[in-house]
């Protein structure tokens, strides 16, 4: 643990969390003069940003808010990414597969099964979350290994009993944020696996389109909808995705593994032949109206949270948005349907009378 001392530390704004979401918040804070720390108990993207798949996609949201605010977000991570080359933003497109309005589109995608239909969303990306992250925090003083125990209007409290002055405090904790910010937030457990791969095997992000109805689900029974993508490096190919609603478990079970590669098979037929490397568990921050919580909680404390499988996409937006908004700024995106006191307010209509 790392010991900070009030003293030590001079801060207008303090961030909690060194995700791709509070490393945004921190850097468009800071390139608008702000100083800003950020705190984090384990290290930049040491949480779900480095577990992730690191895509930026349009193409698995229905129309509406959060659509309009991953077109905004991918714009932005296209930016950034001329500024940042870490990030490795690569226009690669996606193909959401057996969707009813898609069409055959094997010539551009070979190893799909014959006669697979798909609907194609050319400008979506994949990128490198943890590559921006370190990137978006090179010049801002971030500290691990400090662990935050609750946040109020111009501090925050340290697990050491230490108290930290500011006039803001952001708190990005994804799939943790309940416990600093009292949203409904829960964490949605997913499992992805790794299988070696020839170079160029998968050109597009191949989304199942029954992908788009396991994020709305809300049952907390096991699903699975396949997502492929082959890696940046080239060298592996991805396979997903499970969602289950059962807190912080990180069990690996083989048995879903093989299930993912058996469902992506049935789009990709030449997996079943790809030996599996590794598999993993990450936790998406999810809400319960699918929605995230991007704005202010109570004066001097915002949050940025929520996102479900979207962190990597809304990130950086969601980061612009809340400095914006701390600025008195003119707004890149309309905030109300992301306001997080939305969840106070339909507590007091359902509290006790």
């Amino acid at each position: 643990m790392i010991r900070l001392r009030v003293g030590s530390v001079s801060a207008d704004a303090i961030v909690v969390g060194a995700g791709i979401c509070g490393a945004s918040a921190a850097y468009f804070l800071a390139e608008r003069g702000l100083d800003v720390l950020v705190l984090d108990r384990a290290g930049i993207s040491r949480g779900t940003t480095g577990r992730g798949e690191g895509n930026v996609l349009v193409c698995d949201k229905r129309p509406g808010a959060l659509r309009d605010l991953a077109q905004k977000g991918r714009e932005l991570w296209e930016s950034l990414g001329q500024r940042f080359p870490a990030a490795r933003v690569t226009r690669k497109g996606a193909f959401v597969l057996d969707h009813p309005d898609g069409s055959d589109l094997g010539d551009l995608e070979p190893a799909l099964t014959p006669g697979m239909r798909a609907l194609h969303e050319p400008g979506d990306l994949q990128v490198d979350p943890v590559g921006m992250t370190r990137a978006l925090l090179s010049d801002i003083d971030v500290r691990a290994g400090v662990e935050v125990t609750g946040v109020a209007g111009g501090a925050v409290t340290l697990s050491t009993g230490e108290r930290l002055g500011c006039e803001h405090v952001i708190v990005a904790t994804g799939p943790w944020a309940q416990s600093l910010t009292g949203l409904p937030v829960e964490p949605r457990k997913g499992q992805l696996v790794a299988l070696a791969a020839p170079p160029g095997m998968i050109v597009h992000k191949l989304i199942e389109n029954a992908y788009i109805d396991s994020v709305e689900d809300l049952d907390q029974r096991l699903s699975i909808a396949t997502v492929i993508e082959q890696t940046l490096d080239g060298d592996e190919i991805l396979v997903g995705s499970s969602r289950e609603r059962v807190g912080f478990d990180d069990t690996v079970n083989p048995d879903l593994s093989r299930a993912m590669i058996d469902r992506a098979a049935a789009f990709v037929p030449a997996l079943r032949d790809l030996p599996a490397r590794r598999a993993w568990c990450g936790w998406r921050a999810w809400l319960p109206d699918r929605l995230p919580a991007v704005g202010a909680l109570v004066p001097g404390v915002w949050a940025s949270a929520g996102h479900e499988g979207s962190g990597v996409c809304l990130g950086p937006i969601s980061g612009l948005l809340l400095a914006q908004l701390i600025g008195g700024e003119p707004l890149v995106a309309d905030p109300t349907p992301f306001d997080p006191r939305r969840f106070q307010a339909a507590a007091r209509q359902t509290g006790p009378c």
